[in-house]
C-alpha cells in the first residue's frame, strides 16, 4: 500500500513537473511575442504625421502600456543590435494595462523594419500607420531637420544633405515592404488632416485600428500637434541631438527628461510655436515639392484601393498664388 502510494505520488509529481515545464515553455513563447503576456500593437510612423499627439493621447488613457521614460526606443531601425531584451525591458505592464504598444516614427521607411517587427511579433500584430499629404509632410520634416541641426539652408539644399525628406514620402514603396509580411487588413491608416479637422473622429479611427475601446481625448491632449520650433544655434543643436541619441542608446532617459524639465531643450532648439502648416509653405517650395512627391498620392491610393479626400482638397490649390492650400 505504501509502495503503491509512493508510486502514485511519484507519477503525480512527474506529471505536474511536465505540465509546469510545458506551461513555462508556452509562457516564454507568448512573452517573446507580446511583452509580459498582454496584447501588443505598433504605430509605425512616419515622422511629422501626428505621432507625438497620438502618444500623448495613448499616455492619457491609463489602459495602454507605453515604453517607460521615453516616447520612442528606435529599436527597429538604429538600435536593433541591442537585442530583443533591450526592447522588451522598456515595457512594464500593470493590472490597469490592457495592451502594450510603441508609437514609433522612424520604422515606416526603414528597409529592415517590417521583417524585424514580423520576426518579433508575428503576422497578427495590429499596425496603425498615420500619414499626411506628402508635400505638406516633406516641408514639415524639412523644418524639423533644420531645428535639430540635421540639415541647413534652403529646402533644395537640405534635400541634398538629407534625401529622406523626400524618400520617406514614397508611401507606396515603403508600404509594399510591409505588405510582404503583414496582411493589409492588419494595417490601418489614419490621416493628420482629419486630426486637424475633427480630433474625436481621428481618435475613433485610431482606436478602431488598435482594436481598443474609444476613449475621448482629455482637454489637455486636444489642440496642438506637430509643434515646430526654430533653433538659433544650428551647430549647438546638432551636437545636442548627437548627445541625446547617445543617451537614448544607453537608456539614460532621465538626463534627457531633466534637460526638458529645466528648459534646456527650449533654449537650444527654440521655443515651441504652431507648426509651419500648409499656409506657410513658400509658393516656390510648394510647386517644387509637388513636382517631386505630388504623384505619390495617386500611387498610394491605388495601392490601398481607397481615395483620401483630405489630400485632394490640398491638390486643388497647389498653384494658388495666395500661397494657401
Amino acid at each position: 500500500m505504501c509502495t503503491c502510494f509512493r508510486h502514485c505520488l511519484s507519477c503525480v509529481l512527474a506529471f505536474s513537473k511536465l505540465k509546469w515545464r510545458n506551461n513555462y515553455r508556452k509562457a516564454i513563447s507568448v512573452i517573446s511575442k507580446t511583452p509580459l503576456n498582454i496584447p501588443f500593437a505598433l504605430c509605425i510612423g512616419p515622422q511629422r504625421a501626428g505621432t507625438t499627439w497620438i502618444y500623448r493621447y495613448l499616455a492619457s488613457r491609463g489602459d495602454v502600456c507605453l515604453p517607460e521614460d521615453v516616447k520612442e526606443i528606435f529599436y527597429f531601425d538604429r538600435n536593433f543590435d541591442r537585442g530583443e531584451d533591450f526592447y522588451l525591458d522598456h515595457f512594464q505592464p500593470t493590472e490597469d494595462h490592457k495592451i502594450a504598444m510603441e508609437v514609433t516614427a522612424t520604422s515606416f521607411d526603414h528597409p529592415e523594419a517590417p521583417k524585424r517587427v514580423f520576426d518579433m511579433f508575428g503576422k497578427d500584430i495590429r499596425l496603425v500607420c498615420p500619414l499626411r499629404h506628402p508635400v505638406v509632410r516633406a516641408y514639415s520634416l524639412y523644418l524639423h531637420y533644420l531645428r535639430y541641426g540635421i540639415a541647413t539652408g534652403t529646402l533644395q539644399e537640405a534635400v541634398k544633405q538629407v534625401p529622406q525628406i523626400l524618400t520617406s514620402c514614397h508611401y507606396e514603396e515603403h508600404l509594399k515592404r510591409w505588405y510582404e509580411f503583414f496582411d493589409p487588413q492588419n494595417i490601418s491608416f489614419i490621416y493628420q488632416e482629419e486630426l486637424e479637422i475633427n480630433q474625436f473622429e481621428f481618435v475613433r479611427h485610431l482606436c478602431n485600428g488598435f482594436s481598443i475601446p474609444f476613449v475621448e481625448p482629455e482637454e489637455d491632449v486636444q489642440g496642438k500637434y506637430n509643434i515646430t520650433t526654430y533653433s538659433k544655434f544650428g551647430p549647438m543643436a546638432r551636437i545636442a541631438q548627437h548627445i541625446a541619441d547617445w543617451l537614448r542608446e544607453h537608456r539614460l532617459y532621465f538626463v534627457i527628461n531633466f534637460a526638458k524639465d529645466i528648459g534646456l531643450k527650449r533654449v537650444i532648439f527654440g521655443k515651441e510655436r504652431p507648426d509651419a502648416n500648409k499656409k506657410n509653405i513658400p509658393l516656390d517650395d510648394k510647386i517644387w515639392l509637388f513636382e517631386q512627391v505630388g504623384g505619390e498620392v495617386e500611387k498610394f491610393e491605388k495601392l490601398i484601393g481607397e481615395v483620401v479626400p483630405h489630400w485632394h482638397e490640398i491638390e486643388k490649390n497647389k498653384n494658388n498664388e495666395t500661397n494657401s492650400f
